[in-house]
C-alpha cells in the first residue's frame, strides 16, 4: 500500500533537492522500484517535456571491461562539469532470484559530487525492466546531462536497449573473433559507437581493422557508427571516446532524433507498466472467483477438460465483453 503524501514530503519532489542529495534521490529510487504508484506525484511534477539527458547504452559480452570503461568515462564527462548518472544493471539469479550487483564494487573509485552511481537486478528473463525505465525518467528529471546504462550482456539485453536510449555503445575486446562475426550477422549491428577495450594489447589492432570493416556500410538515421580503441584500465583513448560521444551528442539534438528516441523509450515503458498491469488484473479476476463464467474456463483449463490455447482464447474474448473495449 502506498504511504502517505508526507513521506513524499520527506524525500522532496523538488528537482533542485534531488539533483544535489544523492540519499534523497536513492530513497525515491528504492521506493519506485517497490511501489511507481506512491511516487507518482513526484514523477509527474518532475516529468521532462523536452529532451534533456544524453542517454547512453553500454553492451558487450561479459568479460568485455564494460564497467571499467563507464568508470573511465564518467570520470572523463563529470571532470568536464557535466553531471553522470549510471545505472547498472544486474541479472538476478534464477534460484535464489539474488544478484552480484559487482559492477557497483568496480565503480567504487568514483567519488565525484557529479557522479551518482545506481545498481539494479533484473530477472534472466527481462530483456530491460520497467523499473529501469522508469529510473531513466527520474534521472533526467534530477538533471543529470548524461546518464549511462549497463546492460548485461549481449543478445535480447541489446536489442531492448536500442529503445531506451539515445547512444549505444559496444564494447568489444581484442580477439573477440564471435562478437566480430555476431555484428556482420546483425545479431549485434545495433551500436553507435563501437569500442575496442584492452587496446593495450597486440591483438588490439587487428580486431580495430575488423570492426571498422564490418560497419563500413552501416548508417542508421544519418550516422555512420564510429569505432574508437580505449584501455580503459590505463585510461588511454578516453580522450577520443569522449570527443566521439559529444560528437554523437550534437547529431541527435541537430537531427530531432533525440526527441523520437524519447518518445520510442516512453512508448516501451507504457508497453510495459501496462502488460504488468493488465497481467496483475486478469490473475486478481480469475484466481478471485468474482466471475463465474471466468473462473469455470479457468478451471476447466487447469483441469484439461479444456486445452489452454482454448481457455486462453474465451477468456480473453470475455475480458474483452467485460470492458466494452473490443
Amino acid at each position: 500500500m502506498s504511504k502517505p503524501s508526507s513521506y513524499l514530503n520527506e524525500i522532496s519532489d523538488d528537482r533542485e533537492v534531488l539533483a544535489k542529495d544523492k540519499r534523497k534521490l536513492s530513497k525515491l529510487i528504492t521506493k519506485l522500484e517497490s511501489d511507481p504508484d506512491s511516487i507518482s506525484d513526484v514523477l509527474d511534477s518532475i516529468w521532462v517535456l523536452e529532451p534533456k539527458a544524453h542517454v547512453v547504452g553500454v553492451t558487450g559480452s561479459a568479460g568485455v571491461g564494460k564497467s571499467t570503461l563507464i568508470a573511465g568515462l564518467a570520470k572523463a564527462v563529470s571532470g568536464r562539469n557535466y553531471r553522470v548518472a549510471i545505472l547498472a544493471i544486474d541479472p538476478s539469479s534464477p534460484l535464489s532470484g539474488g544478484a552480484v550487483l559487482g559492477d557497483r564494487v568496480r565503480m567504487d573509485g568514483l567519488t565525484s559530487e557529479n557522479v551518482f552511481v545506481r545498481s539494479m537486478s533484473t530477472s534472466t528473463e527481462e530483456a530491460l525492466p520497467w523499473k529501469a525505465l522508469l529510473v531513466i525518467e527520474l534521472l533526467e528529471g534530477a538533471g543529470y546531462d548524461y546518464i549511462i546504462v549497463e546492460t548485461p550482456g549481449a543478445g535480447q539485453y541489446s536489442v531492448n536497449i536500442m529503445r531506451a536510449v539515445d547512444t549505444v555503445i559496444v564494447t568489444l575486446m581484442p580477439g573477440a573473433g564471435d562478437e566480430i562475426q555476431a555484428i556482420k550477422a546483425g545479431l549485434m549491428e545495433i551500436g553507435d559507437i563501437y569500442v575496442v577495450n584492452k587496446a593495450d594489447k597486440p591483438e588490439a589492432e587487428v580486431t580495430y581493422n575488423q570492426v571498422l570493416f564490418a560497419v563500413r556500410d552501416l548508417n542508421r538515421n544519418g550516422w555512420k557508427p564510429e569505432v574508437v580503441k580505449v584501455s580503459a584500465l590505463y585510461s588511454t583513448g578516453m580522450a577520443e571516446l569522449v570527443s566521439t560521444l559529444y560528437r554523437r551528442n550534437a547529431f541527435i539534438r541537430k537531427s530531432g532524433l533525440q526527441t523520437i528516441k524519447r518518445r520510442e523509450r516512453r512508448k516501451l515503458e507504457l508497453e510495459l507498466l501496462l502488460n504488468l498491469r493488465l497481467k496483475e488484473v486478469i490473475k486478481e479476476v480469475l484466481e478471485s472467483g468474482r466471475n463465474s463464467e471466468l473462473r469455470l474456463l479457468y478451471e476447466e483449463a487447469l483441469a484439461g477438460k479444456l486445452s489452454t490455447v482454448s481457455a486462453a482464447k474465451k477468456i480473453t474474448s470475455k475480458l474483452a465483453e467485460l470492458l466494452k473495449i473490443l
